[in-house]
């Protein structure tokens, strides 16, 4: 409303003199109406800097007085650019799927009247700013490929259960519904079995390099697997990727840890110590380095990726209190200062990371009460607090021993 006064009160202004003078010099001629100035906004890109992310424009009011020559449907069209650059006509359209082959470059999206010259349409072409470097896939994109929260659980038996959701985008008229997302669960599917083998499952992202989420399963003998997603929420063969990993009492997949675009693993010993292993993209391992200790006091790490849409990701754990902390990584193998979110986090049987419940670029924590309901909690852009619960989004998940 401010911007609409704003601008009502920049024309009641100016162009009352500009009239007065036009009349005085006789330049006005007999019924043409003064041109009323368009503003030129700036675009923006909705979605995360991610491989298997969809991006899209944000929906902006600066843009809703465009309008086809016909008076129907937005009178504007979208390229989209890396590094500045276009990409090819196929993979021109309304949405982006960032791809693998995007993975350390920056997307933009440029903006331009479909019809030049159009009638409340700004002239030319304006262009967002950059992504950052786009990162390899987080637990966040889920196991469809379609980019989506997807809870995956695992039973006390060892079945895995895939809880896919399928989101549209609605663009509405903002008169009675702006442009939104509608989520709905889709069937779920049991995924695997025979996964009781193995006494820590979680999952990394990427680890690979091929675009599709990815667990790791260590088993007694401290061997640990990588099952390679197939981007369909199957799984292809199976790979050894470490061994002796049994002296570690947990390990967990924050997503990039170090800012390097790849992902990582924390594994804690039960001394407490806490020691980063940087994955390389390729399903192997950099040179692993200790950045913590103390930890053995919290019986629950969470790692949720990267909460507030900044880039480094956020580790939470929970004491034997039940008090919930916050520890936000730096980006580069470190941490920012942590602090205490709140107590009674010990009501949950299970908390984790799974993405972002209403499809945003702020991700959420899911956790399971202890009624058995799903329920989500949100950061937004400041992860000092979490807003919730909201839901439930689920009932019956006290069947399951763990999210994945």
């Amino acid at each position: 409303m401010g911007n609409v006064q704003a601008r009502t009160k920049r024309f009641t202004t100016g162009s009352a003199m500009a009239i007065a003078m036009a009349l005085a010099a006789g330049l006005l001629a007999a019924g043409a109406p003064p041109a009323f100035a368009v503003s030129q906004p700036t675009p923006f890109i909705d979605g995360v800097p991610y491989v298997g992310a969809e991006l899209r424009r944000q929906y902006n009011y600066d843009y809703s007085a465009c309008r086809n020559p016909d008076g129907t449907g937005e009178g504007i069209t979208l390229e989209w650019l890396r590094d500045g650059v276009p990409l090819p006509a196929e993979r021109q359209g309304e949405t982006l799927r960032v791809l693998p082959e995007d993975q350390g470059h920056r997307i933009s999206m440029k903006v331009y009247p479909l019809t030049p010259g159009q009638s409340g349409c700004p002239t030319g072409s304006q262009v967002s700013p950059e992504t950052l470097p786009i990162k390899a896939s987080s637990r966040a994109m889920g196991w469809t490929g379609r980019g989506n929260f997807e809870p995956l659980a695992r039973t006390h038996d060892g079945r895995l259960i895939l809880y896919p959701r399928t989101y549209t985008y609605y663009k509405g008229s903002c008169e009675g519904a702006c442009p939104t997302y509608w989520g709905a669960w889709d069937e779920p599917v049991q995924v695997g079995q025979g996964w009781n083998v193995f006494n820590i499952v979680f999952s990394p992202g990427d680890f690979d390099g091929d675009g599709f989420n990815d667990l790791l399963g260590r088993d007694a003998a401290g061997n640990l697997f990588l099952y390679p997603g197939d981007g369909e929420g199957g799984w292809l063969e199976r790979q050894q990727v470490g061994q002796g990993w049994n002296v570690f009492n947990a390990i967990v997949g924050p997503g990039d840890f170090n800012g390097d675009g790849t992902n990582d693993v924390l594994a804690r010993n039960p001394a407490g110590d806490l020691f980063l292993y940087p994955g390389d993209g390729n399903g192997g391992w950099l040179a692993p380095t200790k950045v913590g200790q103390g930890w053995q006091m919290m019986n629950k790490i969470i790692t949720a990726g990267d909460m507030n849409g900044d880039g480094p990701v956020e580790v939470y754990a929970r004491d034997g209190n039940g008090h919930l902390f916050l520890y936000p990584a730096d980006d580069a193998g470190g941490w920012q200062p942590s602090s205490l979110i709140s107590g009674g986090w010990d009501v949950f049987s299970e908390i984790a990371g799974l993405g972002s419940f209403s499809h945003s670029k702020y991700n959420d924590l899911a956790a399971i009460n202890g009624n058995g309901d799903l329920v989500t909690y949100s950061a937004g852009a400041s992860t000092t607090v979490l807003w919730g619960p909201y839901g439930p989004v689920g009932r019956g998940w006290d069947v399951f021993k763990e999210l994945l």
